[in-house]
């Protein structure tokens, strides 16, 4: 081989290896700095602890402090507005509801974002049962005794509805569609009011995530119908799942997955996603979800793309069904 062939060999070789070091080099060295988790929802809520006790496990296992930044507004929109609109290096993360992922854009007909769009998908972190609950006083033990009650006294019952088409209105939508019975809907912004006023007596049936009622059941200040898992949760296993009371179609499990701007590279998602599985793995993680009636799930980013398109058809068509907007 002449001296010029192999000066030749060497130049190609350079042309194909430069363009790819720099993102190498990015990847390899996430993260170089504190990483941004960006919530949607205010400190102290339910989203913010979960998103606090991954991260807490983020920044023991790596180089980096993980801080969490609530930028709550326009159910979540705010928030991932200001992801996709970050630098795509892995230091801006979304920890974002499953409706804002998923099927939120639908209501609004100019949608801050488009999620499929704007954003790429890193691991579906945690998912969260919801809980049917009544006030005490109410004569129902069981949700078919609930549906019984609310055919007999049609519109007379007063259900909170956290979030207007949030994935709490719409379960409680899709258990009065499947029960063919009708009751009055009381707006909340959060869980903290709705709770006060279901103690309170001022409604009767209730909504929530677990994670909002699990210091309240032991009291007796509400009494637990049902579960909307496929399974029973061991925090309460004396609760029926809602398949276990007869109706089958109400499933509506919360979840929260993370989502960083769309131009962030496939390895450094890989480089975001094993960081996330390791902290989600962790015993002390998942005991201390476990412990507020949340499941770790931790996914790859490919099996959460196939999740999340499975929930934005779901909960779409049902969004669209019921002609919900939002302003």
């Amino acid at each position: 081989m002449t001296k010029g062939l192999r000066l030749t060999r060497l130049v190609l070789c350079a042309c194909l290896v430069l363009p790819w070091l720099p993102g190498q080099a990015m990847a390899q060295s996430h993260p170089s700095k504190p990483v941004r988790i960006v919530v949607g929802f205010p400190a102290g809520g339910p989203a913010d602890t979960m998103a606090r006790i991954i991260s807490r496990k983020m920044s023991e296992l790596g180089s980096q402090s993980f801080i969490i930044e609530n930028r709550s507004g326009a159910n979540g929109f705010l928030a991932g507005e200001y992801v996709a609109k970050s630098a795509a290096d892995g230091h801006t993360q979304w920890f974002s509801s499953g409706s804002a992922l998923s099927y939120t854009k639908f209501m609004y007909a100019k949608p801050l974002i488009d999620p499929d769009r704007d954003l790429a998908l890193v691991t579906q972190a945690v998912s969260v049962p919801q809980i049917f609950v009544v006030h005490p006083s109410l004569p129902v033990r069981n949700l078919k005794e609930l549906a019984r009650l609310a055919a007999q006294r049609p519109g007379q019952l007063n259900a909170s509805v956290i979030g207007l088409g949030g994935l709490i209105h719409l379960s409680m939508e899709m258990f009065k569609s499947s029960a063919g019975i009708s009751m009055t809907n009381v707006q909340y912004k959060g869980a903290a009011p709705a709770i006060v006023d279901l103690v309170g007596g001022h409604v009767e049936v209730a909504l929530f995530d677990v994670p909002a009622v699990m210091s309240y059941l032991p009291t007796g200040k509400m009494r637990a119908l049902a579960v909307t898992s496929s399974e029973r949760i061991k925090q309460l296993p004396q609760v029926p799942t809602t398949s276990e009371a007869g109706f089958l179609s109400v499933r509506s499990d919360s979840w929260y997955g993370v989502a960083v701007p769309v131009a962030t590279t496939p390895d450094l998602i890989r480089r975001m996603n094993t960081l996330w599985l390791s902290a989600l793995r962790a015993p002390e993680t998942r005991d201390r979800l476990y412990a507020i009636g949340v499941g770790a799930v931790g996914s790859s980013p490919e099996a959460f793309q196939g999740f999340r398109a499975a929930e934005a058809r779901k909960w779409g068509d049902l969004v669209r069904k019921m002609n919900l907007k939002l302003e």
